[in-house]
């Protein structure tokens, strides 16, 4: 093999590693757009899926994982991505593993995918914090992305990660206010006794 040949296949690989790389973003934002995020226990927060980065774009199919001792996932909204042309397929919410897939429909009359070049939101799942834990994982797991000619299209994933804290005690009622109450009472309890 001669040297240009190596270098030319070294460049191909190299060119064609940093493109895939690039492809494709699969991400999961939680509240203040980041992918830590602090909440307590009997709380609710929704986890955004965004993706990025994709030419040609046409459907996707992949499950979201988490610790189900700790969070729960009530809903899954879907963010239309594909508009009045959305397939969607068997999305399914069960303890620990949600289940998210779509597509252009096969009656559409696009004749491309879609060219996503900022991030954009596929759905939004609906979390309650149910235990304590210093670092719950929430993974996006075997993503498949594909684009309009049904090629695959490769990239990273990017997880989140959620910290439940004990709930916050109950605040009680300042004095006043149980006094003011009190009064309000037992002025129109007086009154009710004056007018009979």
């Amino acid at each position: 093999m001669s040297k240009k040949l190596i270098v030319k296949l070294i460049v191909l690989a190299v060119t064609g590693f940093f493109h895939n790389a690039e492809a494709t973003t699969l991400t999961i934002t939680l509240p203040n757009n980041t992918n830590t995020y602090t909440t307590s226990v009997g709380s609710f927060f929704d986890a955004g899926i965004y993706v990025d980065g994709l030419p040609d774009f046409a459907g996707f199919d992949f499950n979201i994982v988490y610790n189900s001792n700790n969070l729960s996932a009530l809903t899954l909204t879907s963010g239309d991505i594909f508009g009045t042309d959305t397939e969607t397929f068997a999305n399914t919410i069960s303890p620990g593993s949600i289940h998210f897939a779509q597509a252009l429909s096969a009656t559409s009359t696009a004749a491309s995918g879609l060219n996503i070049t900022a991030p954009t939101l596929l759905g939004t799942v609906h979390f309650e914090a149910l235990n304590i834990n210093a670092s719950i994982p929430v993974d996006i797991t075997n993503p498949i992305i594909y684009s309009f000619d049904g090629s695959s299209l490769s990239g990273n994933l990017q997880g989140a990660k959620v910290i439940v804290t004990a709930a916050p005690p109950a605040v009680p009622l300042p004095l006043p206010a149980f006094l003011f109450a009190s009064g309000l009472l037992a002025a129109w309890g007086l009154k009710k006794k004056q007018g009979a």
